[in-house]
């Protein structure tokens, strides 16, 4: 529900900033030519078409497939169809972030070009062009999603360290008691390190928020997109390979993230590539490793596939269609907003 709110009340400011530029074609032209483009130059020092065509799949492969709050959903579906279905749909909803966000931040550029803080765009949108009342409205919106999104991953946090760690490694006789008690305990500790990791972030300085969260699930997601992948696509992927990569493969990415978001920062040292572009290093290294791992660890585990692999898992002709429109309208709307 919130997110239904948030879309609607996106959409009603879009279209309100809109018509206080006075039409599309104000738009248009109000800005310079580049901002309609999606694909910059490999020479752009923000978003090189390089980096986001080898850095996004990395975090994409782990925000779909791993995120844990994401997953849960994908199993509460009643069959295999409609799970994927419900992705393809989330997919769609991405592509809402054109009209609602991106150019949300163009109209802002226009309507407010002395902003000194990009990451207030959004909010003086909101207070310039929405009544008193409606700014209410949208606090709460924007409260909600985020409570939303809150519950959603301490919930799978709590779920997962729960029934996969404490009672399959360290208290397999606990009772649900002992269960419960521990699901509590994970969800405060969840809490007091996400505002750890709050303030840690907001102590990042030389990018922009949305680059901030960026970076910093691109640190997060390469040992999860190569254990995924592997573990689906490549039948002799070998337990300890996995163990290695989510253990000493995460320490890695993620003591490479530190070093480039606060230790010896970007602005401070240029010889950093872009950071999604240090994204997929880290996940060619690790695939690397995680291969080389398998063939040489003969005695190793491999990992089972499970029966549903083969036929059962082929999409029905429904989700073929649905996700070849959903790439098709991508790519026209690459094509689109590359041409000026």
């Amino acid at each position: 529900m919130g997110i239904d709110l948030l879309i609607a009340v996106s959409l009603t400011l879009t279209v309100l900033g809109i018509i206080k530029v006075g039409g599309l074609s104000n738009v248009f032209h109000g800005v310079p030519s580049e901002f309609w483009n999606l694909v910059r130059p490999a020479s752009d020092p923000k978003y090189p078409w390089v980096a986001i065509l080898l850095g996004y799949p990395v975090s994409a492969v782990a925000f779909f497939c791993t995120d844990q709050a994401m997953v849960q959903s994908v199993l509460g579906a009643k069959s295999l169809e409609q799970g994927q279905m419900g992705v393809n749909f989330i997919g769609w909803l991405k592509i809402l972030s054109l009209p609602l966000f991106i150019l949300t931040g163009v109209l802002c550029f226009i309507l407010f070009p002395n902003l000194k803080d990009p990451n207030e765009a959004y909010m003086t949108m909101v207070t310039s062009l929405f009544p008193p009342g409606m700014n209410g409205l949208v606090i709460v919106v924007l409260i909600a999603v985020l409570v939303g999104t809150i519950g959603s991953s301490l919930n799978a946090l709590s779920t997962v360290f729960t029934m996969d760690v404490y009672v399959k490694k360290i208290n397999p006789a606990a009772t649900n008691k002992d269960i419960i008690r521990m699901g509590r305990i994970t969800v405060v500790v969840g809490c007091v390190i996400s505002v750890l990791v709050v303030l840690a972030i907001d102590n990042i300085k030389g990018l922009n928020l949305f680059d901030v969260f960026q970076s910093v699930l691109g640190f997060i997601a390469p040992p999860l997109s190569v254990v995924f992948l592997l573990t689906v696509f490549w039948k002799r992927t070998t337990q300890r390979a996995v163990n290695l990569i989510l253990s000493a493969g995460s320490a890695f990415s993620l003591g490479t993230g530190v070093l480039y978001l606060w230790v010896f920062t970007a602005d401070k040292y240029p010889i950093w590539p872009h950071y999604l572009l240090l994204s997929f290093y880290i996940f060619a290294v690790l695939m690397v490793s995680a291969i080389l791992i398998s063939l040489t660890d003969s005695k190793g585990v491999v990992f089972e596939h499970s029966a549903i692999h083969g036929d059962l898992v082929k999409p029905t002709k429904r989700v073929w269609l649905l996700w070849g429109s959903l790439a098709a309208v991508m790519v026209v709307l690459y094509i689109v907003f590359n041409g000026h």
